[in-house]
């Protein structure tokens, strides 16, 4: 989304759309549908943005623009839904995500909008639906985070508690599982092998993959962490590298 281009305004688009640091959230534990939700307002900033040149008499400009709006509807309403397969809610994102598509090629072929504008905001879009469905794998996804002693109590020797605690008083837990270059203990290790369960149960279902359709079925990690996992796997003989750099797929040994 930062290739769009607008000689007016320059970088401008980007720096207000990521400027503010927005305190309010909706979303609770669920951090794959609050990153949903930012990538959806910067592609609707971004629509917005394209179509303000626009005649308001054209039909085609308040399509677009009306479509963009329900959309942030429809993820608000995702928090406890996108673990559902069969949502009602999740068919109507995916189907306004292809509206949207479709409006955008009808702009382009009525000469609002270029080739090269039409390419991003497409492109972004079906990215947009393709992350929805990996978050739908993603442990980030979860709107409840349970414990054992949720369920069953505190379960230790009564001679060795000095006082109790409510569950309220438990920290949040982090969902960030990224870990600092040089990082090491229990943390750096269990956080590795979640990434290279991840990236080995992908391979399985089908190798010769590149680190872009790699990362894009891990939502939870960046491409740079999946890279590093990567090199490790392939180190130790548990993942086969053929090519090199951008070129490079991967597959079980």
């Amino acid at each position: 989304m930062d290739d769009i281009k607008d000689s007016s305004k320059g970088d401008d688009f980007s720096r207000f759309v990521d400027a503010q640091n927005v305190r309010t959230d909706p979303f609770g534990r669920n951090r794959a549908a609050e990153r949903l939700y930012r990538r959806a307002e910067r592609i609707g900033a971004a629509l917005y943005l394209l179509t303000r040149h626009i005649p308001e008499s054209e039909p085609l400009r308040s399509q677009v623009r009306m479509e963009t709006i329900s959309l942030f509807g429809k993820i608000l309403q995702l928090r406890d839904e996108m673990r559902a397969a069969e949502s009602e809610t999740i068919l109507a994102f995916e189907a306004s995500i292809r509206r949207l598509i479709s409006l955008v090629r009808l702009l382009t072929a009525a000469g609002f909008l270029s080739f090269q504008n039409a390419e991003i905001i497409i492109g972004a879009l079906d990215e947009l639906g393709a992350y929805m469905t990996s978050a739908q794998r993603s442990s980030l996804s979860e709107g409840i985070s349970l414990t054992r002693e949720n369920i069953v109590g505190d379960t230790s020797p009564l001679g060795s508690r000095q006082f109790l605690k409510d569950i309220k008083d438990r920290k949040d837990v982090k969902d960030n599982l990224s870990v600092t270059p040089g990082q090491s203990g229990p943390s750096a290790k269990i956080s590795s092998a979640a990434r290279s369960q991840g990236i080995l149960a992908i391979l399985q279902a089908g190798g010769g993959l590149g680190i872009k359709e790699i990362a894009s079925r891990l939502p939870d990690y960046s491409e740079k962490m999946i890279q590093r996992e990567l090199a490790l796997l392939v180190s130790v003989g548990r993942v086969k590298k053929d090519g090199f750099k951008r070129w490079s797929r991967y597959s079980l040994a």
